[in-house]
């Protein structure tokens, strides 16, 4: 029998989850980020042992004893997170640095000393180049800030579309695993009731034929055929005498008539002919003739042929072997004749009835499911309050992180507009004191938000690394997560509750316990591993029971009872091989036997016998025509004729009779040889001894084969059609189980969906919002704030005023003294205007003349060689200048 080709469900596959895990350029940021990240956050939340099932066995243990736990290990605990709590410190040491550096920066560099501005071209140059570049580099830690801003912003605006699509996919996928199941375990078992059915006429059909089969088998119609022509023979021999009778009484009536026309032709006138006399002569030679044809026809020791009388208990054995046969063949008919009726009257209703059964544990697998589906993805106020809670607070969120950015953008750009002024002006003057001033207020303004903005990058940094850490790295790698490894146990104390309270009550022993490795389970999932051998239904419904469908729905009692009947059957036709009494009936054949072989049938079956006697009428027929002829020619002549109408009534009587003996002859031939052919040897004899023997070698083979299996290899096989269509579905329920029936592919999509869109979309890009704000931060609180300073005190610096004659040492050794005066020392009109405003600068001792050292002239070092030139020097511009 082929295998059933059983059909499936059309499932629903508009599964509407999509996500994008390539991230584009913004992976480069959160590449940078988990740098930093990695470090910070290896590691496990807790000291090794703490989550440890001994401690944690179940919710109640967490719920009662947790933060107990938490309070008595607190320093391993801080000990463990050490990386965390110190950047979370740094954050706060960062923020009061900042106030420290804000106070200092703001007091001690609001005013600068002048200084001689003539050697610092240079160093404005590469302090402006360096200010240029840090600025640059700040404002990608800003664009950084705002990308990531922007990023998260997209993720948390449509989470509520997102988890929408969730819940429904996830209501599709429950959907689609109850309607497999539905179908697996009612649509493909009415598939089954209806191949049980066709099985069972199929079985009801092999019956018929294998009862006929196994007649041939046992040639029980060669046995039967053979008995019947025993009784045959008997009825045959009684038709072979009679027909010999037949014979004899023609072969009589014939020799009467012959007689009687001897009378006529012998006895003298006037009462016969008077033979011999000289007128009749010719008709007295004719009719002596009359004897010697019908001895030449049919032979007298023919007629004296004797076929004795059978036994008279060879007719009653005989029949009673046919009869026997004949019950036996009922016996075998009767094997067949109702076999489902008679074998399996109930087998039918049985199957029926694991339909009920099934539907029971189909209703225990699917109500958990659907009371799931009605909490958690037919639940609309999920979807609805996310969407509340990102129209009400998540815009201002945005908002918030814009305007932090603004004020970051407006700082930079005061920075960059500041440097511009005063890097491209002229140094000391008004604008380059400008640029200064607009930096100094930047650098302020920096202090004063930085203050704030440390302590919300602090924040951000432990709200996304405790994000990153529990729930995107857990998600990524739950193998490796402790937190995986801390919930194992719960889920499994959780689903052994539920487990122990749904399973069948058909179901005996103890409570189960159920042990979940989520990891594990999360892996599978991953694989597209079907919803039975992941959350270890078979604690519910066991389908690898269904194997035992036999003796767990009562079908092999059936099929024991079935096989009992049977074997009673093949028992009770064995027994009747001990009612035949084959010695008698031999007996019986071998007394026929010797009664017809006492009979010559050679003369009797010689085929010329016919030809003789169709001789002899005709020969008879020549001699009346003779005879007629003969008469008449005497009458013509005027003698009478006496007894003329008795002889040719005799002679026409003897040709009828020759008609009669011909076919008496001719039945009995066909008897004979009839008879032969059954019963006779090659020497022609008679051996219904030999043939009873045959005969009685078919029987106890037939008998043989009752005793064999060849019976009870048929009621198995027979057996098989009909369990096969039931074992076919089992394998097929258990392969769908266990390997289609839902296929956690959609589950996998959502499980790669809600960790793209929540740490991909959502907690990475806030990691960049904190992790572009602490580089802004830093970048503007340590190397701008130091270059600005730096910058600031060359910008503000006066150059020294320029001299009104080139610099001549004239000689002096030293620069310093021969160093030129400046306007403010040289009165304009004249050295020897006394009220003038630049006279008011000269000291007492010039005003009794210049002093002693130079009345006689410049020293005689001056004098030789160099007085020429010295006094050849042309006055100087401002002696010739007016005052004003």
């Amino acid at each position: 029998m082929d295998t059933l080709g059983f059909t499936f469900p059309e499932m629903g596959d508009n599964y509407t989850v999509q996500y994008e895990e390539d991230q584009g350029g913004m992976e480069v940021l959160y590449d940078i980020t988990n740098i930093f990240l990695d470090a910070v956050i290896g590691g496990n939340f807790f000291p090794d042992g703490f989550l440890s099932e001994e401690k944690f066995p179940d919710l109640q243990s967490v719920e009662s004893n947790f933060l107990d736990e938490v309070i008595n290990n607190a320093q391993p605990i801080v000990m463990t997170n050490i990386p965390i709590l110190v950047c979370i410190v740094l954050g706060l040491i960062l923020s009061v640095v900042t106030l420290i550096g804000g106070i200092i920066f703001c007091c001690c560099c609001r005013k600068n000393k002048n200084s001689n501005g003539n050697e610092n071209g240079f160093k404005k140059v590469i302090l402006t180049i360096l200010l240029f570049l840090l600025l640059v580099v700040t404002s990608l830690g800003c664009m950084w800030f705002f990308l990531g801003a922007k990023t998260s912003q997209s993720g948390l605006d449509k989470i509520p579309e997102d988890i929408q699509d969730i819940l429904h996919d996830g209501d599709l996928y429950m959907n689609n695993t109850v309607d497999e199941l539905h179908y697996l375990l009612q649509a493909n078992f009415d598939e089954v009731i209806d191949e049980f059915k066709d099985a069972l006429n199929k079985v009801g059909s092999n019956f018929k034929n294998f009862t006929d089969t196994m007649k041939n088998e046992i040639q029980l119609h060669t046995i039967i055929e053979d008995a019947t022509s025993f009784v045959d023979l008997i009825n045959d021999y009684a038709a072979i005498q009679g027909k010999m009778t037949s014979v004899i009484s023609s072969y009589n009536k014939m020799t009467a008539s012959l007689d009687a026309i001897n009378q006529a032709a012998n006895a003298p006138q006037p009462g016969g002919l008077g033979c011999p006399q000289d007128a009749l002569v010719d008709i007295c030679n004719a009719l002596n003739g009359a004897s010697g044809i019908l001895d030449g026809a049919f032979p007298s020791d023919l007629a004296s042929t004797n076929f004795p009388t059978l036994p008279d208990e060879a007719t009653q054995q005989l029949s009673t072997l046919s009869e026997y046969l004949n019950s036996i063949e009922g016996q075998i008919d009767a094997i067949s004749a109702n076999a489902i009726d008679e074998y399996f009257p109930t087998i039918q209703g049985e199957i029926e009835k694991i339909k009920d059964f099934l539907t029971e544990a189909l209703d225990g697998l699917t109500e958990p499911i659907e009371d799931i589906q009605g909490e958690i993805f037919r639940n609309d106020n999920i979807a609805n309050s996310l969407e509340d809670i990102r129209d009400n607070y998540f815009p201002y969120f945005h908002i918030s992180l814009l305007v932090l950015g603004s004020l970051l953008v407006v700082i930079l750009a005061v920075f960059m507009v500041g440097m511009c002024l005063g890097s491209c002006s002229k140094q000391g003057s008004g604008i380059s004191s400008t640029g200064s001033g607009m930096m100094f207020l930047a650098n302020c303004l920096f202090f004063f938000l930085a203050i704030s903005l440390f302590i919300l990058c602090t924040a951000f940094f432990t709200v996304g690394a405790l994000g990153e850490k529990a729930l995107c790295k857990t998600m990524a790698d739950p193998g490796d997560s402790e937190l995986v490894t801390f919930v194992n146990p719960l889920i499994s104390s959780v689903l052994t509750d539920i487990y122990n309270q749904v399973r069948p009550e058909t179901e005996e022993g103890e409570d189960i316990a159920v042990k979940f490795d989520l990891a594990q389970l999360i892996s599978d999932m991953h694989n597209n591993t079907a919803i039975y051998p992941l959350l270890q239904l078979h604690y519910i419904f066991n389908i690898e029971k269904l194997t035992d469908w036999r003796v767990t729905y009562g079908i092999d009692p059936l099929i024991e009872d079935a096989r009992k009947q049977i074997d009673q059957t093949i028992n009770e036709l064995v027994s009747l091989e001990s009612n035949l009494n084959k010695e008698e009936i031999k007996a019986v054949a071998k007394e026929i036997d010797g009664i017809i072989n006492m009979i010559d049938l050679t003369p009797l079956l010689d085929e010329a016998l016919i030809i003789a006697i169709e001789t002899g009428k005709t020969e008879i027929e020549e001699l009346k025509t003779q005879l007629e002829t003969l008469i008449t020619d005497i009458e013509n002549n005027g003698l009478p004729v006496p007894w003329k109408e008795e002889i040719l009534a005799n002679l026409q009587n003897i040709i009828e009779e020759f008609d009669v003996l011909k076919g008496n002859v001719q039945g009995l031939q066909a008897s004979l040889r009839q008879i032969l052919n059954l019963f006779g040897d090659e020497d022609s004899k008679f051996d219904m001894a030999g043939k009873v023997e045959v005969t009685f070698a078919l029987v106890t083979a037939a008998f043989e084969y009752f005793r064999g299996d060849a019976v009870m290899i048929f009621f198995d096989e027979s057996v098989g059609i009909l369990t096969k269509v039931v074992d076919d579905y089992v394998n097929h329920a258990i392969d769908a189980a266990e390997n289609h029936i839902g296929n956690t592919g959609p589950l996998s999509n959502i499980y790669n969906a809600t960790y793209t869109e929540i740490c991909l979309e959502i907690i990475a890009p806030f990691n960049a919002v904190w992790s572009g704000l602490g580089w802004c931060l830093l970048m503007i609180l340590i190397p701008v704030t130091l270059v600005v300073s730096s910058l600031k005190k060359i910008l503000v610096a006066k150059n020294q005023p320029q001299t009104l004659r080139p610099i001549d040492t004239n000689g002096y050794r030293n620069p310093k003294a021969a160093r030129a005066a400046s306007s403010e020392e040289v009165p304009m009109p004249s050295y020897n205007e006394r009220s003038s405003r630049i006279n008011a600068y000269e000291t007492k001792s010039y005003q009794n003349g210049p002093p002693s050292s130079y009345q006689n002239g410049p020293p005689s070092s001056y004098q030789n060689g160099r007085q020429s030139s010295y006094q050849s020097r042309p006055p100087p511009p401002y002696q010739q200048s007016t005052r004003r």
